[in-house]
């Protein structure tokens, strides 16, 4: 299970691991947190992810689309170098760092 962890200045702090049959229960959290903070730009250090898959892209996707459709700015800094692998094999390394 994930878990994310309020720091300062708009930025939170995520960790754990994203399970295929966890995933609505992480996108939840994921939804309450970016809806809980009201400012337009947020940012996660995803540097405690553990998991590597497609199911975390997916997750990491989500969260993107979320914050767009509440008019809201996110970036995912410090991504694990294995992470960043898959996106790029996926293509979507872009998508998730430059957002």
């Amino acid at each position: 299970m994930i878990s994310i962890e309020a720091g300062s200045d708009a930025t939170f702090y995520l960790s754990g691991t994203i399970e295929h049959f966890e995933a609505a229960k992480c996108k939840q959290l994921l939804s309450k947190c970016l809806s809980d903070y009201s400012e337009g730009s947020a940012q996660i250090d995803i540097s405690g992810l553990n998991s590597v898959s497609s199911v975390t892209l997916a997750f990491l996707l989500f969260g993107l689309r979320q914050a767009k459709q509440s008019s809201k700015q996110l970036q995912y800094n410090n991504m694990p170098p294995a992470l960043f692998n898959m996106a790029r094999v996926s293509g979507i390394e872009n998508i998730l760092i430059t957002n």
